[in-house]
Formats: structure tokens, sequence, C-alpha cells
């Protein structure tokens, strides 16, 4: 599996490369890295952790893990960005 994230390359000219292809944000190779969706996420976890040989688990729950760590990292952000 290639490393999650872009490296070596210009990440604008990947943006552009991909909204080009047509191809789901799904098949991206940082999925779902940029996503703020916490279903992406919840979706992404559950997938490896049933490739990687764990029992599986509850999407439901996952999602809202994910949204409610998503949501503090969003409010960690707006928190700073005011001081």
């Amino acid at each position: 599996m290639p490393y999650p994230i872009i490296l070596g390359g210009d990440h604008a000219e990947f943006e552009q490369e991909w909204a080009a292809s047509g191809r789901p944000d799904h098949e991206r190779p940082d999925w779902p890295l940029p996503s703020f969706d916490a279903r992406d996420w919840a979706k992404a976890f559950h997938d490896t952790a049933i490739k990687l040989g764990y029992s599986d688990m509850d999407e439901g729950w996952l999602i809202t893990w994910f949204a409610n760590a998503l949501m503090r990292g969003f409010d960690e952000k707006a928190s700073r960005d005011q001081n």
C-alpha cells in the first residue's frame, strides 16, 4: 500500500489532476484525510480494521466517535485562532 499522503510533488497539481479525472473522492490515495465527513472516516476505519483481522464494529458507533473527534479538532483550532 502506498503512503497515503502526497509526497515529493505539488499538492495543488494533484488536486487539479484529481478534479479533472472525474474519479470519486473515496478512490483518492490520501482518503479520507481531505474529508470532514465522519461517515467517510468511520467507513475507512471500519474497512481497515476488518482487513487487519479485528472484529466487526458497529459503524454507527464509529460515525458518532469520528463526528465528535472531528468537531473537537475544529473547535480547538477555532479557539486557538481567537487568541
